[in-house]
Parts: C-alpha cells; sequence; structure tokens
C-alpha cells in the first residue's frame, strides 16, 4: 500500500507540471506596407491568421495563409511573414514544449479546427482584455487549440457516416449564414429574418450556429460587422460616419463603443494608426 501511495503522489505530481512554458504572446493587426525582417527563435512559434491573407516563409518554404490557418514552426528554422495584402490580424505564440505530441502538425499549415473556433476568439480576447489569471486561462487555451490541431490530422480515427453526415450539414447551413450575413451587412438582421430565410426555427438554427462555431449568431454578426469596418477604415477614404452606416449601424456612438469594446481603440484611432494594433500580453 504504501508503494501504492508513492506512486501515485508521483503520478500527481508529474500531471501537475505544464506540458509548454510561453514565452511571448502578442496580437497584432498590421496595415501593408509592413515587413518584419527574416529571423529565428530557439522555441517554437505557433502562427495564426485571424483575418486578411499573407504569406509565411519558413525554411525557405513559402506558405499561403487565409483567415483561420496556423503554422507551428520548429525552433532554430529561419522564417519571416509578408504581408502584401490589404490589413490582416494575426497572433503568434512562443513557447518551449515540454511533452505535447507536435509531430503531425509542425513545420505546415493547418486550418484551425471549427469546433475550437470559441477557444480561438476565446484567446485573442484574452490577450487584448487581459483579466485575473490570465497566463494560466491562456496556456490552456493555447494547449487544447494545438492538440486539437493535431488530433485533427490523424486519417486513422473512423467517423460514423451519420455523425460525418450531420456535421457537414451542420457546417453548410453556418457557411450560408455567414455569406447572408456577409452581403447584408449595411442594414439591420435578426434571428427571425435569418430563420425565414434558411426556413429553420429560430431555436433551432442558434443551436446549430452555437455548436458549429462556439458562438452566438449575435455575437457573429457583431465580429463580420466590425471586420468590415476595419477594412473600410484602412481601404478607404470613407468619413467613419458613413463607415458607421456601411455595416449596419445608424447611432454612430453605438458604433464606436461597440468598435471600442471589440479592438480596445476608437475607430478614428484604428484608422490613424494604420491598422498597427499590438497587444503584447506580459508574461
Amino acid at each position: 500500500m504504501v508503494f501504492v501511495n508513492v506512486y501515485n503522489i508521483i503520478f500527481l505530481m508529474e500531471t501537475n507540471s505544464s506540458a509548454i512554458t510561453i514565452r511571448e504572446i502578442l496580437y497584432n493587426e498590421v496595415c501593408p506596407p509592413y515587413n518584419i525582417p527574416s529571423h529565428t527563435h530557439t522555441v517554437y512559434q505557433w502562427y495564426c491568421l485571424i483575418f486578411g491573407n499573407a504569406d509565411f516563409s519558413a525554411d525557405q518554404e513559402i506558405y499561403k495563409l487565409n483567415p483561420g490557418d496556423s503554422i507551428l514552426i520548429s525552433p532554430d528554422v529561419v522564417r519571416q511573414p509578408i504581408y502584401r495584402y490589404p490589413s490582416a490580424g494575426y497572433f503568434y505564440v512562443l513557447f518551449e514544449n515540454h511533452d505535447l505530441h507536435l509531430n503531425k502538425s509542425v513545420d505546415k499549415v493547418v486550418t484551425v479546427p471549427s469546433d475550437v473556433h470559441h477557444e480561438l476568439l476565446s484567446l485573442v480576447h484574452e490577450i487584448n482584455k487581459p483579466e485575473e489569471n490570465t497566463y494560466r486561462f491562456v496556456e490552456s487555451l493555447v494547449i487544447r487549440l494545438l492538440i486539437s490541431i493535431e488530433r485533427s490530422l490523424k486519417t486513422s480515427v473512423p467517423i460514423e457516416q451519420q455523425s460525418f453526415l450531420n456535421l457537414q450539414a451542420q457546417k453548410d447551413i453556418v457557411e450560408r449564414v455567414e455569406a447572408f450575413m456577409r452581403r447584408n451587412l449595411h442594414r439591420e438582421l435578426n434571428h427571425k429574418e435569418l430563420s425565414d430565410e434558411f426556413h429553420i426555427s429560430t431555436s433551432h438554427l442558434a443551436r446549430i450556429f452555437r455548436n458549429a462555431t462556439g458562438i452566438t449568431l449575435t455575437k457573429r454578426l457583431i465580429q463580420l460587422r466590425i471586420l468590415r469596418a476595419k477594412q473600410l477604415l484602412l481601404e478607404s477614404s470613407l468619413p467613419i460616419s458613413e463607415i458607421s452606416l456601411s455595416v449596419g449601424y445608424t447611432n454612430f456612438s453605438h458604433f464606436a463603443k461597440v468598435f471600442r469594446q471589440e479592438l480596445g481603440v476608437s475607430p478614428g484611432d484604428y484608422r490613424r494608426s494604420q491598422g498597427n494594433i499590438r497587444r503584447n500580453l506580459a508574461i
């Protein structure tokens, strides 16, 4: 019995140690021309594109990244993000890996799985607006996301056909709803109109969307409106009041309040900074 108890204590001590140690984590929004010279890191770097487009050079290979794509770079590899497009938002994490198995996902572009999109958005939010216990919360989100990406590359796990079809059907509905919202950002939208458009009850549509994305329809609509507003602020000379109207906010004060809540800066400051908003989380 004594031997068993000692073994259990050792096991608990091992599981309490962290799988990774984060050295730096940063969120940034940029507007070209924005150049970062080639460089290396002695630890792993996980880079994820939130919006916009970018090329990423690593070990003399050029990878094209779209929103939701990420790339895990091994230590000591020469790398360089290249921004040749309109505005882009991204984050990266520098970390020491102690015992995560990441062999399948290292040094390749992988799309963050849809079932952890909520965690991805929570991570960006926490970097921008840290609160109590931020480091532990961020650490747990990063670990979960890295593990989900690694598992998404497994091809040997069988999937029940019915479950697959159900997930695919939900994904198709979400994509169609998002496309409809993007086309109608200039006006008011509500759950009733969306449910009528796709012939699904409001409660069922809300449940499908949340299950597939991890966020509500209302939250996603706000994200799409603000994303479009950011693009117009950087890529046009329209007055901010007109941009507010073009993304569905008839009340400018409300638009400015929502914009600040989402990004931590006013629309005017965002335009003046050319979208170069950096949030470096103190570790």
